[in-house]
């Protein structure tokens, strides 16, 4: 006996047809049949006078109903309430700045029309503390780089590859020389991310690998603010690729550094065995897809060695 054959009896009883009873459950005729069979050969007893229409319960299937009724009723309560709590709770979500900015807003305002009770708290941040948070367990998960190769107490599901670039001025003498060197931007007046970001910290260990130290004119923790500077001819900017605009192959020159930078990855970082409600699961799947789908066409630069510019359709975000 199993508890959906009870569930197709109850209902069959209720409204003394199979038929009926079917389109409530959403199944097929044919399987509330089979279900009732079931229950009578496992019981061996005849639960409706079929001849009568509509069908009746005989006396040993008024019993069984008396019995199965608060069964029935209790799984429905079960399942309106689980979905009552589906649809509530609150969490916290941590993530780059410029996802936060950029990528994040349609996907969230999607779920809000879905989910209109659960209430999310937003934390813009850089990688370190984005990584501390989710370690502490003060934010339920980030949307960030991959944590550190040892950490096992982190689980990271990736969504998408991203690269480093320069972004300079337009008409840039870096645009059309020689394959980019560190040597050539240790020279130039910098603007990198902050210093607690990824991308910062593997600039900066690439400098000191070579013995170069480089003129950090500014740090700042979004994209948007490092592209401001560098139209106003403050110096060069290090990004990632996906903090890029359709537009901003109008606004700068942009050069992949795929020779100098390995490239990285988006994930999903969460505490292993932090206990992740239902709103939360549904929240990082949906969010998943759209950030995956916002990058499923990374601009075709045409990169020789490091030189290059130009985009075509990206995304926006930060490291």
């Amino acid at each position: 006996m199993e508890l959906r054959e009870l569930i197709s009896f109850y209902h069959v009883a209720r409204v003394r047809s199979v038929s009926k009873a079917a389109r409530t459950l959403e199944l097929g005729q044919p399987t509330v049949t089979t279900h009732l069979r079931k229950l009578e050969d496992e019981f061996g007893i005849t639960l409706f006078d079929r001849i009568k229409r509509p069908i009746q319960l005989t006396s040993e299937g008024v019993t069984l109903l008396e019995l199965v009724t608060p069964v029935v009723t209790s799984v429905d309560a079960l399942k309106t309430q689980m979905d009552y709590a589906e649809r509530r709770g609150s969490f916290v979500v941590g993530a780059y700045p410029d996802l936060v900015t950029h990528h994040l807003p349609q996907g969230i305002q999607r779920f809000r029309e879905d989910y209109p009770e659960v209430r999310i708290r937003l934390l813009a941040r850089s990688y370190n503390p984005l990584i501390q948070l989710v370690r502490s367990g003060e934010i339920d998960l980030a949307f960030c780089s991959s944590p550190p190769a040892d950490d096992s107490s982190l689980e990271f599901k990736e969504l998408f590859k991203y690269n480093t670039v320069l972004l300079t001025p337009p008409g840039h003498e870096l645009l059309h020389g020689e394959p980019i060197k560190l040597e050539d931007l240790a020279s130039l007046p910098l603007i990198l991310t902050a210093p607690e970001s990824q991308l910062r910290q593997r600039v900066e260990q690439a400098f000191k690998n070579k013995g170069l130290v480089p003129d950090v004119v500014l740090a700042l923790d979004d994209t948007v603010s490092m592209k401001r500077y560098v139209e106003i001819g403050m110096g060069v900017a290090i990004g990632s690729d996906f903090t890029l605009h359709s537009e901003d192959h109008d606004r700068f020159g942009v050069v992949r550094l795929d020779h100098m930078f390995p490239s990285s990855v988006i994930g999903v970082c969460t505490l292993k065995g932090k206990f992740a409600g239902q709103a939360v699961r549904n929240f990082i799947e949906m969010m998943s897809d759209q950030i995956r789908n916002f990058h499923d066409n990374l601009w075709p630069l045409e990169v020789t060695n490091g030189v290059g510019a130009g985009l075509a359709e990206v995304g926006s975000t930060e490291d």
